[in-house]
């Protein structure tokens, strides 16, 4: 993805990418009027569209919104047993990084975590590389140049506020390539410094795994906070579509000058069209993060590499 890309689908502020959407419908639709392709004239049906269609759309999103909350919640209820079994895994999960990072513990915060494998990553390889100075081949430089590359990469997150871009950062098929490279130095290298490409693997592994559940975390509180504005957003849109319907009286007539009608009525589409557009971002966001983090291991989809 370019940049571009990569900003409306998963980086970009979803309130501004939802304003950005609804803006383009303002001026698609005003546009419209002004080549005379749709007209908002007195005799139009406007007043029926948004008495009728555009009221029963909105109830169709508080219930696609009542669906999300489900969604959150069935990932929050659980068991004693459960909850135990997820902490516990956990624990083990942190703990077994702080070994080999050679920490007493590792950090709470994700960013952190994850800066703290790409240091130690680049530790390693270092390590191993000078074990074998005196051999240096252009496979050991190609492979330090590349684990070198990733374990910056990982660094590159400290400071990290958003779990989203955390999982931004993690996209693709980066891990699964540094592994498959281990292993090949390992069988190019027999049994020598095994201790180095051992903690290497183990390391890319806990990166697979950390994505996975960072990527789980952050889902939950887009789904959450989609949740929290759409409800939001419910009373103020039904207000503007009802507003609208009161701007044509039954003469035929309207209680706006007719020049100003077309800015009015385009107006009035894009902000109730607002919460679709809202819905929209964020559904285009998590459904790429799961295209681009689907693989749990060396194979790797191709759609993943794209």
């Amino acid at each position: 993805m370019n940049k571009l890309s990569k900003w409306i689908l998963i980086d970009g502020n979803r309130l501004l990418v939802s304003v950005l959407l609804a803006a383009a419908a303002f001026l698609i639709t005003f546009g419209a009027t002004q080549i005379e392709l749709i007209t908002f004239q007195p005799a139009s049906a406007v007043s029926s569209m948004f008495g009728s269609g555009v009221v029963s759309g909105l109830f169709s999103v508080i219930t696609i919104t009542l669906t999300v909350n489900q969604l959150v919640l069935s990932r929050v209820f659980g068991t004693v047993e459960d909850l135990t079994d997820r902490l516990d895994g956990t624990r083990e999960f942190r703990q077994s990084v702080a070994e080999l990072t050679g920490r007493a513990t590792s950090p709470n915060d994700p960013a952190a975590f994850l800066a703290l494998i790409g240091e130690t990553l680049d530790e390693r390889v270092e390590a191993f590389a000078t074990e074998h100075d005196g051999e240096t081949t252009d496979e050991i430089e190609e492979y330090r140049s590349a684990m070198h590359s990733y374990a910056e990469r990982l660094e590159g997150v400290a400071g990290t506020g958003d779990t989203m871009a955390i999982v931004s950062t993690l996209l693709g098929p980066a891990y699964a390539q540094r592994l498959t490279e281990t292993e090949t130095i390992r069988q190019s290298y027999d049994d020598r410094s095994t201790e180095e490409l051992d903690a290497v693997t183990e390391l890319l592994e806990a990166v697979a795994v950390a994505r996975q559940f960072f990527k789980t975390i952050a889902i939950q509180q887009d789904l959450a906070q989609l949740s929290r504005r759409l409800a939001t957003l419910g009373i103020p849109i039904l207000l503007v579509a009802f507003y609208a319907t009161t701007v044509y009286t039954s003469v035929p007539s309207t209680t706006v000058a007719q020049p100003l009608l077309p800015i009015v009525v385009s107006a009035a589409i894009a902000i109730v069209l607002l919460p679709l557009a809202i819905l929209l971002s964020y559904m285009l966001r998590l459904a790429t993060i799961a295209r681009y983090t689907v693989s749990v291991g060396p194979f790797v989809p191709p759609e993943e590499q794209t």
